[in-house]
């Protein structure tokens, strides 16, 4: 595990020796914890106020999305806490009508807009809820797509295929890759670590997608770097030869990168993500769930290798009322991995993983994580 190469002092949020040095402001920690402590608020919320900021500004808003935001927009009309203290008044129905009304004909993929509309009180207690801490908590949870209740009788329409890709299970996960069998691809066998890497790439992938709460493709490079910084199969060439070795190890990889970082509780949610996509919907199709993840990577990357080829950084970047109003002009992520090499390899890879899940899907489910 990397470090900080600076010499250990104590933690500048608790008693404890320092492991970690914040590399936007230099300051020691230990843990997760004490990166999200109150006093490092400046850095550690930075991450999600651009995830809010991205989904603004994002290229196309749903209705869900639209909901979504208009639900944040009220709690902060509300002037709601997000540290779990006790509010003496709730929304007023007549707050709530007045901001829809205001945002009823507000492109809500323009920030700046959305920030014109509110009023000098919200956008105080807009801040004061970012200078609070917990802003993720203002989003509502995303509900995993391998989660769903999977009901024990399919029905079928009239005149639908009659296959497994057809059934009410699928509604939800993402759209499946078609790949050609791994031996039409290579005449070579397959190494045994395989299956084990493909542990350490769903890990990842379960680990982004939580940590991105379920808007990873909107934030398309972003979640590219983060599954490329926590797979290190995917960036690194790197085998496994143990189950539990290659899913702890995104837990790991997220130690050296602060914005990755997240509690112990939140890894073994992740843990127990890895055994459910394995188990899959149902017994005749187990590794349904393992190919949709599989699938989702190829899309995300593909997506990525597309802004990558076309990505045109704006001339001294984008400044409004929005953007301008905070202290951190820009809260992109900085790419340190995500290149259009590394990301057209990791296709490549991932179509690999695919082809290898179709042909020895047996050498998948013999695994145990137990």
């Amino acid at each position: 595990m990397a470090t900080s190469t600076q010499p250990r002092g104590k933690c500048d949020f608790c008693a404890n020796n320092s492991q970690y040095t914040c590399p936007r402001c230099n300051a020691q920690y230990c843990s997760s914890k004490c990166y999200k402590h109150q006093g490092h608020a400046k850095c550690s919320e930075a991450f999600y106020l651009s995830m809010v900021k991205e989904e603004l500004r994002s290229g196309t808003v749903p209705e869900e999305s639209r909901k979504k935001m208009m639900e944040i927009l009220q709690r902060v009309n509300a002037g709601e806490s997000v540290m779990g203290e006790e509010e003496d008044e709730s929304l007023d129905s007549d707050d709530d009508e007045n901001l829809a009304v205001r945002m009823a004909d507000v492109d809500l993929n323009d920030s700046d807009a959305i920030w014109k509309k509110l009023t000098e009180e919200e956008r105080q207690e807009f801040r004061e809820l970012i200078d609070k801490g917990g802003f993720e908590d203002l989003i509502p949870p995303w509900i995993p797509w391998w989660d769903q209740h999977v009901p024990k009788v399919q029905v079928i329409e009239p005149g639908s295929q009659s296959t497994q890709s057809s059934l009410a299970y699928t509604v939800g996960c993402p759209i499946m890759v078609e790949v050609p069998m791994l031996s039409e691809v290579t005449k070579t066998s397959p190494s045994p670590c395989i299956p084990f890497n493909i542990l350490n790439v769903l890990a990842a992938y379960a680990w982004t997608v939580r940590l991105f709460n379920g808007d990873h493709q909107e934030s398309s490079l972003d979640a590219t770097e983060a599954v490329l910084s926590l797979s290190t199969v995917l960036s690194a060439n790197a085998n496994f030869e143990e189950a539990a070795i290659a899913v702890e190890s995104p837990k790991m990889e997220a130690q050296n990168h602060p914005w990755l970082m997240e509690s112990e509780e939140f890894a073994n949610t992740v843990r127990n993500d890895v055994l459910k996509i394995l188990q899959g919907p149902v017994a005749a199709d187990r590794t349904y769930y393992v190919r949709a993840a599989i699938s989702e990577i190829h899309v995300l990357l593909h997506t990525s290798k597309a802004n990558l080829s076309k990505k045109k950084k704006p001339a001294g970047g984008r400044k409004g009322l929005f953007t301008s109003s905070f202290m951190e002009g820009n809260n992109d992520i900085e790419l340190k991995i995500t290149t259009l090499p590394t990301v057209k390899l990791a296709i490549k890879k991932v179509e690999f993983l695919l082809s290898f899940v179709k042909e020895y899907s047996e050498a998948l489910l013999s695994i145990s994580l137990l």
